[in-house]
């Protein structure tokens, strides 16, 4: 059983296994081996706004069930679990609002929020370019301004949501502005061109996108926020998804220990289970402990984003630490499952093992969170 910081996470736990087995579970491993084209699970993403997962610590007044972002990890976390794919899903559809929740405008919030909490919107935040991933300062996307309105001239790619959202949160430079701002786009906008990118390797119910804009037109309401902002905004915003990451890769370490500890006690090997084994036992004993750590690291930085202190360093250290033990979670994962974890057909372990891999590199890369975290320590 898990640990909860207070009881009623169990309750959120409950829910979301419940909803898991009966809308997720049955359809996991067709929209994972879906073939190409893919297509984006409206239909699922719709039921998890009926049921209230998305914008789970949105205000209430703008559709969300105002939850505190524990109790939205918890979510995540309990997805993440059941399939990883559909974690992920849930939550984009939070990274991608919470720059209008917290820089936008009363109309903005108004206009927009609601549709998106239902899942009637699929939104999606457009920041990494071809060239701009962990340089994301540096990007080439330009918007003129003319009277009324702004031109959007530029390209994006692994998008999240790109080839199916409804609005997507925009960064670019505003022409002759040295600093980035950022715009609230509606795609079916002229000029708005999606492509699904082909073969990932995981996390494939959850699709990415390139997306080319060309001449985009987006009136003046539609910047969110002030002019020079969107870097700012953009920061502050993936600070909180790297909690969010945090919570897929516990999940997700999760799953993995539990496949295995189920495995070893069935698994016959030299007259015993292989449970028996020290060589099992130190695996399964290492998976455990790190994956504790994990979830701590993970409840501590969203408890202190609850409580309204800064949590950047926090929030670094949670989607490094954690994404990485993911990693050792599922490579032990399939030590122990052997043949049995490498096939797919036999145990989840290998789609488990392929899901992970992203943990490392969304988000910020494991790289950029620990410039991140040696700045915080040694000081810039």
């Amino acid at each position: 059983m898990p640990y909860n910081m207070y009881p009623e996470q169990q309750a959120i736990r409950d829910d979301v296994k419940e909803f898991c087995e009966r809308e997720i579970l049955p359809v996991s491993a067709e929209w994972d081996q879906m073939p190409e084209p893919r297509k984006y699970p409206f239909e699922i993403y719709r039921k998890m706004g009926d049921v209230g997962f998305i914008g789970y610590a949105t205000p209430k007044e703008y559709g969300g069930q105002g939850r505190s972002n524990l109790d939205y990890i918890t979510v995540i976390e309990e997805l993440s679990y059941h399939d990883a794919a559909f974690g992920l899903l849930c939550a984009i559809g939070e990274l991608a609002t919470f720059s209008i929740t917290h820089f936008g405008s009363e109309e903005q919030k108004q206009k927009y929020l609601p549709k998106c909490m239902s899942g009637e919107y699929v939104a999606s935040f457009v920041l990494t370019e071809p060239d701009a991933g962990s340089d994301a300062a540096h990007c080439t996307t330009e918007a003129v301004e003319t009277d009324s309105e702004y031109v959007l001239n530029g390209e994006k790619i692994f998008i999240m949501h790109g080839d199916a959202a409804h609005i997507a949160v925009v960064f670019c430079r505003i022409k002759d502005k040295p600093k980035m701002s950022a715009f609230i786009v509606e795609t079916d906008q002229p000029g708005w061109q999606a492509t699904t990118l082909k073969q990932k390797l995981g996390m494939r119910a959850a699709t990415t996108a390139r997306i080319i804009l060309k001449d985009v037109k987006v009136p003046k309401e539609n910047l969110l926020g002030d002019v020079g902002r969107g870097f700012r905004y953009a920061m502050t915003t993936l600070d909180g998804a790297r909690i969010g990451v945090g919570a897929q890769a516990v999940g997700l370490s999760q799953r993995a220990l539990d496949e295995s500890v189920a495995y070893a006690k069935k698994r016959i090997a030299f007259g015993q289970p292989v449970a028996k084994l020290q060589a099992i036992q130190w695996m399964i004993a290492d998976m455990s402990v790190k994956l504790e750590a994990a979830r701590m690291m993970t409840y501590k930085a969203a408890h202190m984003q609850d409580k309204g202190e800064k949590f950047s360093f926090e929030a670094a250290q949670c989607k490094l630490f954690c994404s990485e033990v993911a990693n050792f979670c599922v490579d032990k994962a399939m030590q122990i499952h052997a043949g049995y974890g490498y096939i797919g057909e036999f145990s989840p372990i290998e789609k488990l093992y392929r899901d992970q891999r992203v943990l490392e590199i969304y988000e910020g890369t494991s790289e950029i969170q620990r410039l991140i975290i040696a700045a915080n320590v040694i000081g810039r």
